[in-house]
This record gives structure tokens, sequence and C-alpha cells, in this order.
């Protein structure tokens, strides 16, 4: 569930982490890392998008299937549109060389409520990003604040009850 005091932009980028910071628990992909409240959390965010923008390696990495109620789009330069389920959006490195140039081809395209869920790389990537709102969640207030000094990146919690939830980059306040 989306806290209340949160009143979502068309653009949203947002990351799991657990209590030390990392963003890959023992299982080798993020889902190990939040409980109910972060799937919560994760549900309603993507339920607003009209895409999901992800990376070719987390597409790898966390099994990703076509979202029942959006399309999705990969940005790869590895990956080839051959590699990717039938009617995923394959972003390359000629439509895209960066993780913003990523968004704005999707914007060029007619979306215009994206979700993106990247590695620290593309979370990191757009957090200074005016047009993206980034969220960090944690079920623990350390891990926000470890991954953040461990990345340099400032924040500003903006939940608490269940789950902490950190507006990450250049518009949080630390």
């Amino acid at each position: 569930m989306i806290p209340s005091q949160l009143n979502l932009g068309p653009i949203t980028a947002t990351l799991v982490v657990g209590a030390d910071g990392e963003h890959v628990g023992q299982d080798g992909t993020s889902r190990s890392l939040g409980g109910p409240f972060d799937f919560e959390w994760f549900v309603s965010v993507r339920r607003r998008a009209e895409v999901i923008l992800t990376s070719g390696r987390t597409y790898l990495d966390e099994a990703y299937v076509v979202p029942a109620n959006a399309k999705l789009a990969v940005f790869s330069r590895r990956l080839r549109e051959a590699d990717l389920a039938p009617g995923v959006i394959h972003i390359s490195e000629r439509q895209a060389s960066t993780f913003r140039d990523a968004v704005n081809h999707l914007l060029s395209l007619g979306f215009e409520r994206i979700h993106c869920e990247f590695g620290p790389t593309g979370f990191l990537g757009l957090t200074s990003e005016s047009m993206v709102e980034a969220y960090l969640s944690s079920e623990t207030r350390g891990g926000i604040e470890r991954f953040t000094a461990k990345h340099g990146v400032e924040f500003e919690f903006v939940s608490s009850h269940g789950l902490f939830i950190a507006r990450i980059g250049s518009v949080a306040v630390h």
C-alpha cells in the first residue's frame, strides 16, 4: 500500500534493501529481502504504471515475467530482442545509452506512467534525475542508512509503518 502522505508522480523507481543495506538476499534475488509490507508497497507502486522498466541483468537475475496490467521494457546492451519473452519492449544501445535515456525513450513512445526496477547501478543512476521519484525500502531503518551511506546519497524517511521507505536523491533532504 502506498502511504497516504505520498502523492507519487508519473515516473518512479524503487529498490528494496536488507538490514545491512544489501540489494540481494541469500537466494540471489531481492525477493527474500522484503516481507509482506514490502510486497504490498511493491505491488501498489507497480499497479500505477503503464510500463515497468528494468535492466537486462535484473530481468535475468529476478526471472521477470510480463506483468498482467502493464508492459515490460528491458534496457540492455547485451540482451537482444530474441532473448526476451514475447511482448517485452527491448531498449537497445541504439535507443538509449543511459538509464535516463531509457526513460526518455519510453516517454517518446507515449508512455506517461513509468516505474523503474533496477539494481543499485540503475537505481542510483536515476536518483539525480528530477523527473524520477526514487524510493528505497527496507524492513529496518539501518538498511536504508547503510545503503545511503555506502553510496553517498541523501535521503528522507517518508514512512515507517511496518516498512521503512525513504525518498532518495536530488529532491531528498537529509
